[in-house]
């Protein structure tokens, strides 16, 4: 009569799934809902091998260094999200506004997501000190390796300065669009600033807006 093998016990020789079965190997793919594919794990013991912690850690790192190459040649649906600081407003035309401190000055330049759009960058021809831009009318261009696109005003005033870094680096656009890579600066009136940056797009709008 033949006992029960206990739970947690080993079966006894020749069981199909005794100590004598061969292990079972694992698929060669297995799928990461993150990143997709990965090659499956399999740690053979046999004879004068590392230590099976020293195994392991061999094949994970394998597994990763497998990963990471293979998100390389699959970048996300829809490419990089672009970055929208919280603290600007944005217009439909794709470019941000900060009123300083003063309540007259509004420093402008495109965002991250149509930099992102453009591709690199090698002119930009913004408005001149002097010159009076209206709220959605063209005052200047910037182009790209892709195209030539109008730089539509943000805000309706008279422009004060203009960043002429950009002229020998227009590549700031790309780099840092936020910050050295910023067009110029329209002075505004004070009694209506608040309204006119209001009028635009907070970041989360923005956000919805190119679908990011």
């Amino acid at each position: 009569m033949t006992r029960p093998t206990p739970p947690g016990a080993v079966a006894s020789e020749g069981h199909p799934g005794g100590a004598d079965a061969p292990p079972a190997r694992p698929g060669p793919i297995a799928v990461s809902p993150a990143i997709g594919p990965l090659p499956a794990i399999y740690v053979p013991a046999a004879p004068g091998q590392a230590s099976p912690a020293g195994l392991l850690w061999l094949a994970v790192a394998h597994a990763a260094g497998w990963a990471a190459r293979w998100a390389a040649r699959h970048p996300p649906i829809g490419g990089h999200m672009s970055d929208n600081p919280a603290g600007l407003r944005y217009s439909q035309d794709h470019l941000w506004a900060r009123l300083d401190a003063g309540g007259r000055l509004v420093r402008s330049g495109v965002t991250d997501f149509a930099q992102q759009s453009l591709g690199d960058v090698v002119d930009v021809s913004p408005p001149r000190p002097g010159d009076a831009i209206q709220a959605g009318e063209p005052c200047g261009d910037i182009e790209s390796v892709k195209s030539v696109s109008d730089l539509v005003a943000p805000v309706t005033g008279t422009v004060r300065t203009r960043n002429d870094a950009l002229t020998s680096r227009p590549e700031l656009v790309n780099t840092d669009p936020y910050g050295q890579g910023w067009m110029f600066e329209t002075e505004v009136d004070p009694g209506t600033a608040s309204q006119q940056l209001a009028s635009l797009m907070d970041a989360d709008a923005y956000h919805r807006l190119v679908g990011q």
